[in-house]
This record gives structure tokens, sequence and C-alpha cells, in this order.
């Protein structure tokens, strides 16, 4: 009997089982549906029928999770949240379930909703850890961005307010802080020269007795001479959320992993600390019509980055920029060896930064290394000994006029996340897209998606790149995956020519693939028969 003649007979009997059969159908759909999925992961959409039909049957939250899962994977978010909404309705106690209903409301709910769940979990359990992290940060926001807005107003004397809002906390991330990210800005053409045009505001959020250890270090102490340090006090116990999480969840086991759930909250509230920091910036920016620039500890910029990004606002309400993770321990040396001044400055030029990612790129990010990174989040082709070209998917709003939006600012998704961009109401001509090394960002630390390039599925395809993009399609996700950057001399005109052309060839394909997986999901919205 084909699929379709067993799912037709099992409907017309579902009404005559009782409650220990119908268990049993919806176990054999779930195991359909993941025996699909695993087998060829571009039949989601049939395995999610399967899904679908076993969540109908049981409304089991185990259920709920797995196909809120296979929501997200296929670019149906508002879907995961219906599901996840309803099974919190019937079981609002369960751990799992509530930490998946957690993170995807703060990936792609809307501020009340998110407020709404956190304050309804905590009817539901006093001590729910996590639920108490977040509450506190939607309660001090308002007061948070007030603090911030004052300051600049003050300050102000004429000039185009630029805010930095910088998260940073713990021992490590300091020093990083410090002998990196400080020791970049304070490069001749960036804070110096930008602050001749800007009142500049780095925001910092952090502890306050993380705000002495910052306050004793040289480096950080001359931010100061060009731009306002305005500290936003995070409390300890927030900071501390490893404890914490462990406290709550440690005991609480994850059936798809060897961790607790403890690890996985973990996670989410660096991810909370680091958005909510960035949110308060553009509160503030909005209520006093600044520029501000989402920024994080572990990145050193080019000499003369900040300058360009200010100058191309002049056009724009967004500049995006392609982050590059590059491995920490083999670039802070070079950083300590070859670019460090006397003084302690880093003066890195554009040039200088571009070479450094030519020549010390992770191997797996190229087309023809006969692996790809996991996830692939970029893939790039040598053009010459001194030429590279790269077509990335994650470009970062590393500049924003928040003046431009008209929708709330308020905690969701991190706006340094390239999907922020994609649900805001900016023109998108008025989203400039930085496509050479005049703006160079290049990650210091050890990240750990790093570690999964070790892990990738062998050399870019179609079908599998496509997969990957359509999870996190919106309506400027072609666009940036089709807008190259090129590091390096642009003189060889004809190879650059023949390595952009074959480039364009596999970059349009997966582009046009994603385009089409995601017609289905419009289908599924749209009235037309």
């Amino acid at each position: 009997m084909s699929g379709a003649g067993k799912a037709s007979l099992r409907a017309r009997l579902i009404p005559f089982l009782g409650g220990r059969a119908t268990d049993f159908v919806a176990t054999q759909l779930l195991h359909e549906g993941g025996e699909l999925w695993s087998a060829d992961p571009h039949r989601i959409q049939e395995a999610i029928d399967k899904v679908e039909q076993a969540w109908a049957l049981t409304r089991d939250p185990e259920i709920a999770i797995r196909l809120a899962t296979m929501y997200d994977r296929a670019n149906r978010n508002d879907d995961a949240l219906v599901v996840l909404r309803q099974a919190f309705r019937k079981d609002p106690g369960h751990a799992l379930l509530r930490h998946h209903a957690a993170i995807t409301l703060l990936r792609h709910g809307a501020p009340g909703e998110i407020r709404d769940f956190f304050e309804s979990v905590l009817e539901v359990d006093a001590q729910d850890a996590f639920a108490r992290f977040v509450m506190t940060l939607l309660d001090r926001y308002d007061s948070w961005a007030a603090q911030l807005a004052s300051s600049i107003e003050r300050k102000r004397d004429g000039r185009q307010p630029f805010v930095i809002s910088l998260p940073v906390w713990g021992e490590t991330h300091s020093a990083y802080c410090e002998r990196f990210f400080c020791a970049s800005l304070l490069s001749p053409n960036n804070l110096p020269a930008l602050a001749r045009n800007h009142s500049v505001h780095i925001a910092v959020f952090t502890t306050a007795e993380s705000e002495q250890a910052l306050r004793a270090k040289p480096l950080f102490r001359r931010l100061e001479d060009h731009a306002t340090v305005d500290f936003i006090h995070y409390p300890a116990d927030l900071v501390d959320y490893r404890a914490v999480m462990q406290a709550c969840y440690g005991h609480e086991k994850v059936h798809y992993s060897q961790n607790s759930l403890a690890f996985y909250y973990e996670r989410n509230c660096k991810f909370a600390l680091m958005s909510c920091a960035h949110y308060v910036a553009l509160t503030a920016g909005r209520a006093t019509d600044a520029f501000v620039s989402c920024l994080v500890a572990d990145l050193a910029l080019n000499d003369g980055a900040l300058l360009a990004m200010a100058t191309r606002m002049s056009a724009a309400d967004a500049v995006l920029a392609h982050a590059i993770q590059m491995r920490g321990k083999i670039l802070r040396p070079l950083l300590e060896h070859q670019f460090r001044d006397a003084d302690g400055i880093l003066r890195l030029s554009s040039e200088s930064c571009a070479r450094l990612v030519i020549e010390h790129i992770p191997a797996d990010n190229f087309a023809d290394a006969g692996r790809s990174i996991d996830p692939p989040l970029r893939i790039a082709w040598r053009v010459g000994d001194d030429g590279l070209l790269i077509h990335g998917n994650h470009y970062h709003p590393f500049l924003l006029r928040p003046k431009a939006f008209d929708h709330p600012l308020r905690l969701s998704v991190d706006p340094v996340d390239s999907r922020f961009i994609d649900r805001t109401s900016l023109d998108e001509a008025r989203i400039d897209i930085v496509q050479d090394a005049s703006i160079v960002c290049l990650g210091i630390d050890d990240d750990p998606i790093l570690d999964a390039l070790q892990e990738g599925e062998g050399a870019p395809s179609v079908p599998r790149f496509a997969l990957w993009l359509w999870g996190y399609w919106g309506r400027l996700r072609g666009r940036l995956f089709r807008s190259p950057l090129r590091y390096g001399s642009l003189e060889r005109h004809e190879e650059w020519a023949r390595v952009e052309q074959a480039a364009a060839s596999l970059v349009d394909a997966i582009v046009d693939e994603a385009a089409r997986l995601e017609e289905a999901n419009q289908a599924r919205k749209s009235w037309r028969l």
C-alpha cells in the first residue's frame, strides 16, 4: 500500500480508535516523519505533514517541540510560535517545552508576546530562573534607555551623536576588549577622527565590579579622551548566569543531547544580555536622533572603519558589513607582534586587515576545499595570490539610524543578527552593504562555531546550501548572498572577471533554489487555490 493510501486509511480509522490506539498511531506518524526528514532533509515539508497529524491526535508537548524544530528549519517561524503557544497553554509546567517556547519567542516573537510569556511562566513557577532573568531585563529596560538618552542630551553640542553599544563582562572578554577592541578604536582614523564631527558615546553594559576592572586598564581609560563612556550596570547575578542556570536546570535531561537543559539556557542568557544592550542603545538613539553601532568586545576594526560607517550614513539608514570569524589563537599573536605600536594602539590599515583575512581565513570556507563549514555561512574563492572573493549570508548591521524605524525597538532578535534587518521597516534603498575592505571587522575570539568546521559535509552543493539558506529566508536574503565581498588587489581584471562569473553561477543557483523552496511557504499563506 502506498504512503498516501496508508494515510487515507489511517484517517478513516482514527475516529474509531481508543486512546491507546490513538497514541500508537501518533507514534507511528512521528516516527515516519522523523525517518523522512533524516533520510532526505529536502522532504522536510512532507515530514512536517506527518508530525502535524501526530500533534493533532495527542497534543503531546514532546511532539510540539519536534514540530516547532521542523518549522524552524523550514522558515515557518510563525507556525512554530502557534504550536508552542498551544502546547504551553495545555502543559505550562513542561520544562523542555518552556525552553523551546522561550528561545523561539526571543528569536521570532513580538516584544509584547515575549513579556506575556515570561510573566505567565512566573505565575506557574515563580522560581523559574530564565523567566526571572528575562523579566529583570524587561523591567529595567526603560530606565537604562532613559539613563543613556539623558547622557546623550547632556553632552549635545551640535554634533551628530554616535553611540557605540558594548556589552562586556568576565575577565577574558574584558581583556580582549582592552587589548584589541579598544586598541583598534584608538587608531587615528577611528575614534579620534570620528570625534571631530560626532559626539561619541560608548555605552558599556557590564557589572559595577567589571566597571572598576575596565577603568583600571590604560587603553580603556584613553577612550575618554575622545568619547563619553557611559556605564549601564547589569546586576551581578544576571552576569553570573551559569551558576543560576545550573542550580535551576542542571538536573533536567535533554533527550537530543548529552548536555542538561542548563547548558542551553546559559547560551541564551549570553545572547539576551548582548541583545538587551543593543536594543537599549537603539531606543536611546531613537530618542536623541543618534547613530548607533551595535558591537561586541571580541572584535578588532581596521583604522578608518568608524569614519567610513559614519560617512556612508549620509545616504543610508543602515550600514551592513561582513564580519569574518577568524581563529583567535592564530589572529591574536599576529595582531600583537605585527600591528601593536609602542603606545599600545593597534594600527590596522584596511589593506592589512584584508591581507590577514586572505592569509588566515579558515580553509573550509573555500569552494574548492572539498568540505564546507557547518553551518555554511559563506563561500570564498581565491583570485590569484592576493585576492579574495566572498559570498556570505551574514552581513551584520554595524551602524543604524534608529530614528528611521517605524516600529518598536524592544528586546527580541539581536540587532547584530542579519535577521533583524530582514524584519525592519527600513527602505531597502537606504541599506548600504559594504563590499570592500573599507570596513573590516575581525573576530578575535575562539568562536565555538569554528569548531564545527571539522564536521563539514563536503564541498558546497546547491541543494544543501540552499536548504540551509532557506531557513533564514527574508526580503533581503537573496540580495545579501548575491552581494560579493572583495579583498585584496583588484588589478587582475581578467582573473577577477573569471572567478566572479564562476562564483555568481553557483550563488545564483543557490539563491534561486532557496527562493523556490520558499514558494511552498507562500502558497500555504495564500487563499488562492
